[in-house]
Formats: C-alpha cells, structure tokens, sequence
C-alpha cells in the first residue's frame, strides 16, 4: 500500500488527525469535570461530539459539492482555529466554550471521515481498496489506546491550555501534509453544482439500504449495531462483579481489546481477499459475538481472551463493510454514502448506549451480554450466509443490461462490458 505517494500522505494526514483528535475529546470530557465537579458537564463533552453525525446527509452532499482534499484543508483549518478558543478557558463560566469546541471538532470529524473515504476512492486502485482501509483502521486502533493517555497526562501536567497549543499545532501540520495529495483525480469526481433537496440529500442513505450488494448487508451490521452500546456499561460491571477488580481495571481490559483491534486490522485486508466483503464482516461478528460470551464468564484469564477476540473481530466488520461501499459506490456520491454508513452504524449504536445505561441497572449484565452474543451471532449468520454475488450494477460501467430475449426489439444483442474492464 504504501508504494502509492498519495496513500503515504493520506494515511500521515489521518494519524496526525486522529491523535489530535482522540488527545483532544477525552482531555475535554475531564477538563469539564475538574472545572465544575459535574458528571453532567463531564458527560455532555462527548454527547456534542457525537451529535455530529445525524447531520451526516447534509454533511455528504457538502462534501461532494467541492473538492475532498479542499475540504480536509479546511476542516484542519477550522478545528485548530476552534481548539485555540481553550486559551480563554480558566474558569467554570467559560464551560460553554469547552462544549462549543467539542461539537465543532465532532463537525469537522464527520467532515474529515468523509473527505478521506472519498480521497480513498478516488487515488487508491480498486483492487487496494481493502488494504488500505485495514492500515487506516490499524492505525487509528492502535490510536485510540495511546492518544488519550497522552492527552490527559498532558493535561495533568501542563494544563489544558498548552494541550489546546499542541492539538492545534498537529492540525496545522495535517493541513501542510494534504495540500501535498493529488487533486486532478479528486476534482472528477465532485457534483455538479446542484441545489439543494431532500432527493440529494438522501441519496446516501438510499444506496446503503438498497444497492443489491449493501442491501443485506447494511440492515445486518445497523441491528449489531443496536447492541454494541450495551458494552459501555456492562463492561464496568464485568470489572466489578465479575473480576471484583477497581474501576480503574478498566483501562486494562480497553488496552487488552486494542491490542486485539490493532491484530485484527493487519489481518483484514488478506480476510478481505480470501472470503469477500460479506464473509469477512459476518466473521467479525461471529467472532465478536463469542468475545461477549466470553465476556459473561468467571476468571481473569478467559475475560481477558474475550476482550481480545471482541477487538480483533471489530476491524473485520469494519473494514469489509466500508470496503464493500467502497467498491460499489460511483465517486460523486462518496461523501453522502460515507455519512450515511456512520449514520447507519453510529446512530444505533448511541441509542443502545442510553439504553443500556437504563437497563443496567434492573437487567442483569449477563443477559445484557447473552442479548449481545445472540444479536450479533444472528447478524453475522446472515452475511455468511449471503456473500454478495447477486448481480448488481457497477458504478463505473452502469446497470447490468436486461437479457436480449426480454427487449422489445429483435435487434441482437451487443457485447456487454465486463464490471472493471
């Protein structure tokens, strides 16, 4: 993958923009906390940088409307503008400021995540397409663990305002390395110049749930998605009643199931190659699955092994879903599909996190957990089941002609173009 310039700066330009990022929103989220003692306040950080996503489809069609790479320069721009707002930060009545600054960096994440999809599409060979979500998805695992430890203990020692310096500094630096990508490739593959209504807005939406390749796959991984919420909270108490381990503990099982992620990544791509898109996001769920099954057992040791398991089979999802919208969605329409998968997977999942945050408290969190194995098992069943070789029609060469025998004229038929030729 990396022999590709252009994915070398793609993938330099989202590391600095996930650590920035993943340094920033958890630092916020305790920043809130010490500053007015509250849950709440702590609590809502991450809800306005969640929030984003239902604005996805409009979001999309903005993407699509202008260059890609543009729109990472100014998302990088507008985010280390935002953060420097920090500076003002020194008592509990700048606190709207903290939230201001979240929403706007869960804005420009929606931004970026489409931005970079589309990039993907456009500069990337058809046939590296798996490859190069795997690394993306592996490096920002491997991410995910590491930058907020840094972030916060940048925080604890220095302060909010010198980490709001830093993040800015990153964003800075993603900004030079993107105006380096290519961009003949990715202004082709813009819209026109179209107003706007409720029929563009929802054209990503529209082929996520019925283009003959997603159309099994996207109502699949949207109800796996309505339980994965229920691990933020029994996760905790598998910590407390299960390991009878501190809270603290917790960090543990999240590096145990990073390291699993990180496993999972590199091995997505041949995954990809070997079974398809379909059976290797239907593995990730059954393996997912038995990670929480294992999850509700008793000892350190198989507890341990589960969240592992659970963490290698998240990248397999992952990965051979946005491989599969990858290849079967046309260029122009890459920022509203790329919206619209979050949309389909995110949305679901925030609303199982309340939900599970309620039923925690009189449901058991083994049958929590029984609930997670039988849903995601049923999930991943039907994509093993159906791998995805119905006809359907190419975004590069256009719908599958009808059989000659079904047109209405007796002329004879004209060689058809294979997909990818």
């Amino acid at each position: 993958m990396f022999r590709h310039p252009a994915f070398r700066l793609l993938f330099l330009g989202q590391v600095l923009t996930s650590f920035a990022g993943n340094a920033l929103f958890l630092s916020l989220g305790v920043w809130a906390k010490d500053l007015t003692g509250s849950n709440t306040a702590a609590g809502l950080v991450f809800f306005f940088v969640t929030l984003p996503v239902v604005c996805g489809p409009f979001i999309g069609h903005l993407v699509d409307r202008f260059r890609r790479r543009s729109v990472l320069m100014v998302a990088c721009c507008g985010t280390g503008a935002l953060v420097m707002l920090l500076l003002l930060v020194r008592s509990a009545d700048r606190l709207w400021l903290v939230h201001l600054v979240a929403a706007g960096y869960g804005i420009a994440a929606v931004f970026v995540r489409a931005a970079q999809a589309a990039l993907i599409k456009s500069l990337i060979p058809r046939r590296d397409l798996a490859g190069a979500n795997a690394y993306l998805r592996s490096a920002g695992d491997a991410l995910r663990v590491v930058s907020p430890l840094v972030g916060v203990g940048i925080y604890a020692l220095t302060g909010g305002q010198i980490l709001a310096v830093l993040v800015a500094g990153l964003y800075a630096l993603a900004l030079v390395i993107f105006r380096a990508l290519p961009g003949a490739r990715d202004a082709e593959d813009r819209t026109e110049n179209e107003g706007l209504s409720l029929s563009r807005l929802s054209a990503g939406l529209r082929h996520v749930w019925s283009h003959p390749r997603l159309v099994i796959m996207t109502p699949a991984i949207t109800v796996a998605y309505c339980v994965l919420g229920f691990f933020d909270s029994t996760d905790f108490a598998v910590v407390q009643d299960s390991l009878h381990r501190a809270p603290s503990f917790f960090s543990v099982l999240t590096s145990v199931q990073g390291a699993g992620s990180i496993a999972g990544g590199l091995t997505a791509a041949p995954l990809v190659r070997r079974l398809g898109e379909h059976r290797t996001a239907g593995t990730g769920l059954a393996v997912m699955a038995l990670g929480a099954l294992g999850m509700a057992q008793t000892g350190l040791a198989v507890v341990l092994g589960a969240f592992a398991l659970f963490g290698v089979g998240v990248p397999w999802l992952v990965v051979g879903y946005s491989t599969a919208w990858l290849r079967h969605t046309p260029g122009p329409l890459m920022g509203r599909v790329s919206t619209a998968a979050d949309l389909s997977m995110l949305g679901p999942q925030a609303a199982s996190v309340l939900l599970g945050a309620v039923l925690i408290g009189f449901v058991p969190y083994r049958v929590l957990l029984l609930a997670c194995f039988v849903t995601l098992l049923a999930a991943g069943a039907a994509l093993l089941v159906t791998d995805g070789r119905r006809p359907a029609p190419d975004p590069e060469t256009g719908p599958p002609r009808p059989p000659a025998a079904h047109r209405p004229s007796g002329r004879e038929e004209q060689p058809r173009r294979r997909p990818g030729a």
